[in-house]
């Protein structure tokens, strides 16, 4: 075949599979909650779909180009391949984006190729593969009848589409320019929906031609999140008071744990337990996320700190005081401790870390945590204190062993994330989950019991909670899991603490809103020495046990890249570069209504604290 017939079939291709990419992305915007006020937002919209596809198809097609040098079968086969790996992946990151509200990324691919924490089925695994190869033939069909129709001397009319791609590409970039100048929200919103979706902005030349709302762009600004390897923490030196005799510590902790799990039913051993000391209705963990969630419980402030602390190698106040008072320290996780990296963070001073569990399955790795748990408790020192941390996997990856006898029914028999839609039933998935949870509850039963036969039940303080949430299309948004949203599905956990000075008539407390952050404070004040310290030096919570706090009006919850301020009734979810959304527990816009920006400032105060200025 001549090298300009080659050229010829290779243009043509590249621009059907740019429609092609078009029609794929449309689902993006399917996830809306609703389409932008104005009309600069939906052309935006319209324009940047298309200019976008075309941007990357083009970029992915320089790759093609090469291939024009082979000979004709190895040419329509490399072709065909790429086009089929660029479209497929594009397809999965609409489903991704579907549930989480993020495209594909480094953190996604780090959890499904580690197989701790995203276990896709053989059957998931087995659609995606055929789909895959239906797809590598319908392409290099097309590149066959594309070949067909330059024999017969008929070419595809491109002059048309790519005056359009064009016009699409500059149009978007033209309407961004004034919407980044102007902190313009109904656009800077839209851009989020995209892949690689990173529009021109020209603040300096808007500026010089005073097109800039400065104004606007200054909250914008102090909203962002800002991190750099700069940290002031604690504010001050920490002079700590003796410990006669210290208590025991225990974090029993729930990977993806929902707050209407906990119950006599569901958590039977748990739950029991749990009323001997105080049971927080109104908790939130300080993330969508495992990441924050364990970041904020450990460190006392919120997870915007995460980089900070991991670029400084920076361990808690709270892990620091334990090993200064002789603490004997075990750290039992099911899924690995090195992604997210708490060997270098929370855990980052614990000689002889015990990384991960074994097993095959969230649920023997779960299994093998509370066998290795109970012989560290059996050959402890006990003329020590103990802290320790149970953190359980199962509900996260909706495991239990197959013999597991309690089971909720009707229940899904495989979790087919392919079919995860906003039509889908969710209560089978949710009875998986379910019997997940309870299959957890029986093994934290062994954890109590070692403790009670020990002894040392009156001198253990217990704290049980979950690291976030997880929605099943909760509010009918097609949201499913975590680190997708704020909405109570996915922040809302479980929380009790039993032990010396937690008392079950604590009424006016457990009714508070409480959050992750607010343990540390507590700890250190009561347990560790800390009463005479002001807890603003370390972290941004409030003493539980103080009866005369003033019930608080925000927290603070944040994801890899974003944090909201929430409310009682409201979410204000802010992006990392400042831009943010005002909407209601359900996750959809509130119309016509401001956040209050009084409780912002102080918002902000928190977020920047342990920053040196």
């Amino acid at each position: 075949m001549k090298y300009k017939n080659k050229m010829s079939i290779y243009a043509d291709f590249l621009v059907i599979n740019i429609l092609l990419s078009i029609v794929v992305a449309i689902r993006y915007f399917f996830f809306m909650p609703e389409l932008p006020s104005g009309v600069l937002g939906p052309i935006f919209i319209a324009s940047s779909l298309i200019g976008q596809m075309a941007l990357l198809g083009c970029l992915i097609g320089l790759l093609g180009w090469v291939t024009t040098l082979l000979p004709q079968r190895l040419f329509f086969l490399f072709l065909s391949f790429l086009a089929s790996l660029m479209l497929s992946i594009l397809v999965i990151d609409t489903f991704v984006f579907s549930q989480y509200r993020f495209h594909i990324n480094e953190v996604v691919l780090k959890l499904v190729l580690s197989g701790d924490v995203v276990d896709f089925s053989f059957f998931t695994w087995l659609i995606a593969a055929l789909s895959f190869v239906l797809l590598l033939l319908i392409e290099f069909m097309l590149l066959l009848y594309l070949k067909r129709r330059m024999t017969q001397k008929k070419k595809v009319r491109k002059k048309w589409l790519v005056t359009i791609f064009i016009v699409s590409f500059l149009t978007f970039n033209f309407i961004h320019i004034w919407a980044a100048a102007n902190a313009y929200q109904p656009v800077q919103i839209v851009k989020n929906y995209l892949p690689l979706f990173q529009p021109a902005t020209s603040n300096g030349l808007m500026q010089k031609y005073g097109w800039i709302d400065e104004e606007a762009l200054a909250k914008q600004r102090a909203m962002s999140i800002k991190v750099s390897s700069d940290l002031h923490y604690p504010l001050s030196e920490l002079n700590y008071s003796v410990v006669d005799k210290p208590v025991n510590i225990v974090f029993l902790v729930i990977d993806s744990w929902r707050y209407d799990s906990f119950n006599a039913d569901n958590t039977p051993s748990l739950w029991s337990f749990a009323q001997n000391g105080v049971v927080y209705d109104h908790h939130f963990s300080t993330g969508n996320s495992t990441r924050t969630g364990i970041f904020g419980l450990f460190y006392g402030m919120p997870g915007t700190y995460w980089q900070n602390m991991l670029t400084n190698g920076r361990s808690p106040i709270l892990m620091d005081r334990l090993q200064e008072l002789n603490y004997q320290i075990g750290v039992f996780a099911s899924a690995s401790l090195m992604d997210p990296e708490f060997n270098r963070t929370v855990f980052s001073n614990v000689q002889n870390l015990r990384l991960r569990s074994t097993g095959d399955s969230p649920s023997k790795r779960d299994e093998s945590l509370t066998e290795d748990w109970l012989k560290w408790y059996q050959e402890r020192d006990t003329s020590r204190p103990t802290f320790s941390f149970l953190f359980y996997d199962a509900p996260h990856g909706y495991d239990f062993p197959r013999d597991y006898q309690k089971r909720y029914e009707p229940m899904l028999k495989d979790v087919n994330y392919l079919a995860l839609d906003n039509d889908m039933d969710p209560i089978p998935f949710l009875n998986r989950y379910k019997t997940s949870v309870h299959f957890v509850d029986s093994l934290s039963k062994k954890v109590l019991e070692a403790i009670e036969k020990s002894g040392d039940l009156d001198n253990t303080l217990f704290v049980i909670t979950g690291d976030h949430g997880q929605e099943f299309n909760d509010n009918k948004l097609n949201y499913w899991g975590h680190n997708s949203n704020f909405t109570p599905a996915q922040t809302h956990v479980p929380f009790a603490i039993i032990g010396p000075k937690f008392s079950v008539d604590d009424s006016l407390v457990m009714n508070k809103l409480s959050t992750h952050e607010d343990v540390v404070p507590t700890l250190m004040k009561h347990y560790l020495g800390g009463e005479g310290i002001d807890q603003n030096n370390y972290s941004t919570g409030i003493d539980l046990l103080n009866e005369k706090t003033e019930e608080r009006d925000w927290l603070i919850s944040s994801s890899y890249s974003n944090y909201a301020m929430i409310t009682k009734d409201s979410i204000l979810e802010v992006g990392a570069s400042g831009q943010y959304q005002y909407l209601d527990l359900s996750n959809r816009i509130r119309k016509s209504e401001e956040p209050n920006f009084l409780y912002l400032k102080d918002v902000l105060e928190h977020l920047s604290r342990f920053k040196k200025k």
